[in-house]
């Protein structure tokens, strides 16, 4: 059950890269079906939670912690949408899957835990590979859009080192209600920031928007749903899990977004997806 746990994290993270590709083509607004994906998320979330006292949630220390990571969900989430839409698939993959250094150095510089040689390596590697795969031929990319690798890649590992502390600190607190605690924040955040854009007209939420959030919603709940679920059947190997999990994502939706949307992979390319292959497996190795 563990390797079928972990099958599905990986088939149902590319989905999520798949549907942001399809929103290009659908031309959906983006930020508006992200938003109902993360009501989807929580409504998910709480109807398979054993704990629904949502009152007393609000009222705990830790909650506010969950409304200001949903500013951040929200905001990394759009960077994803945004550098899939300019840059491809490939270059969201690797830049988000890289991330996982951020929590790493985390550790090494505030909680004094030792990095070998692998993971320098490893980090090199990640941040040649993040340049190499975002270099694309013949596509004109405007100037400000650069830098979207950058931000899902520093924003991605900011997420995980936050949820990193807050389950650590609040240890007593089970994970299913941190997590659907989080995506209600993640929907709280988003709707103010979409009714302070529009002052407060709800009508120009579009149709379109709401069904694409809700196929948005249906995968990134099971994509963490059963990455948790293989972390806890390999509780004693956990970096294993993570890079097998990366490793999977990067390759399944880099062959799917050539196969689907004919994006071309250019010799750079290649190398930078093998430079970030390689990194995921060294850094997971050395953690």
């Amino acid at each position: 059950m563990a390797l079928l746990f972990l099958l599905l994290s990986i088939l149902f993270s590319t989905f999520i890269n798949l549907i942001f590709r399809w929103f290009k083509e659908f031309e959906v607004q983006k930020f508006q079906a992200i938003v109902v994906n993360y009501l989807v998320c929580f409504a998910m979330g709480y109807s398979f939670s054993e704990h629904k006292n949502i009152l007393e949630n609000m009222q705990a220390s830790w909650f506010p912690y969950c409304i200001l990571l949903g500013f951040v969900f929200v905001g990394i989430f759009f960077s994803m949408a945004l550098t899939t839409e300019k840059l491809g698939i490939s270059v969201t993959v690797v830049s988000g899957k890289m991330s996982v250094v951020v929590p790493v150095l985390f550790a090494y510089f505030f909680f004094n835990e030792s990095l070998n040689v692998w993971f320098w390596l490893g980090l090199l590697l990640s941040l040649l590979s993040i340049y190499f795969i975002s270099v694309k031929q013949g596509l004109a990319i405007e100037r400000k859009y650069l830098m979207l690798p950058v931000v899902v890649f520093i924003g991605g590992g900011a997420i995980d080192t936050s949820l990193k502390l807050l389950t650590t600190t609040y240890a007593t607190v089970s994970t299913d209600t941190i997590s659907y605690s989080i995506f209600l924040g993640a929907f709280f955040a988003g709707i103010s920031l979409f009714i302070l854009k529009n002052k407060g007209n709800l009508k120009k939420f579009e149709f379109k928007s709401v069904k694409a959030g809700i196929l948005l919603g249906v995968p990134n709940y099971f994509s963490i749903y059963f990455l948790l679920k293989a972390i806890g059947s390999y509780s004693e190997t956990s970096a294993l899990v993570f890079g097998l999990n990366n490793v999977g994502i990067v390759i399944l939706s880099t062959l799917l977004s050539v196969l689907l949307f004919k994006e071309t992979l250019s010799r750079g390319n290649k190398i930078g997806l093998g430079m970030a292959l390689l990194s995921i497996i060294l850094i997971a190795y050395a953690s």
